[in-house]
């Protein structure tokens, strides 16, 4: 994806940028979280590495090729576990972190990225190619940190000058808008692992994805 400064309103115009801290967003919640799961997103530098399954249903797949002009992270299913990596790095430019996803296709090598961080109003989002952000919730079920889409919008990033962003502005987009909804869950496994499950629902076409894999920290 594309990553650029988030948008102002005018009451923030020239506001120091804020660090993403899970722990801040959570609250209370965040100690009920196992405390692996916690030292993971502490930090926003590692790389993990695991096998993951790609599964995606008949519109899952005419959907993905959709998402291709758009630019959004999701790679092309796949009928038997890949070896996969995450690269996890901060992103100085949004005060975030650099998610970077590789999966070991038997004839290529496909990488999909976003940014994590915070909107100039505070709130978490995924930063997706073109301008195309997805807001997203924390949760804490069963033990497991949970990232829940909360729809769409594009990002007009406007001009930067004198330390300032002028005509900045948001467009909101439909829920039916691209994949649906998507909901991410970290589950620690003990021992090092976690499972990662994604899986992407449409209002109009019903379940399309279901992404699993199992990870571990690379020495």
């Amino acid at each position: 994806g594309a990553f650029a400064a988030d948008q102002e309103t005018p009451s923030r115009r020239g506001a120091p940028r804020s660090a993403l801290c899970y722990r801040d967003l959570l609250g209370d919640a965040w100690w009920r979280l196992p405390a692996a799961t916690r030292a993971r997103f502490e930090r926003h530098d590692a790389v993990y590495t695991g096998t993951m399954t790609l599964h995606a249903t008949a519109a899952g797949r005419w959907v993905a090729r959709l998402c291709k002009l758009v630019g959004t992270p999701l790679p092309p299913p796949w009928h038997r576990p890949l070896a996969a990596t995450v690269r996890v790095e901060p992103d100085r430019a949004t005060g975030g972190s650099r998610w970077t996803r590789r999966y070991d296709f038997p004839s290529k090598r496909v990488a999909v990225a976003s940014v994590k961080a915070l909107d100039a109003d505070g709130a978490l989002v995924e930063r997706l190619g073109h301008g195309l952000r997805m807001r997203l919730t924390l949760a804490v079920r069963d033990g497991a940190l949970c990232f829940d889409s909360a729809g769409y919008y594009v990002e007009f990033e406007g001009l930067a000058w004198g330390g300032r962003r002028y005509g900045a502005r948001r467009m909101a987009l439909p829920s039916w808008f691209l994949a649906g909804r998507a909901r991410v869950a970290h589950t620690d496994l003990g021992g090092g692992r976690f499972r990662f499950t994604m899986t992407i629902r449409h209002d109009l076409l019903g379940d399309l994805f279901h992404h699993e894999g199992v990870f571990h920290a690379m020495e």
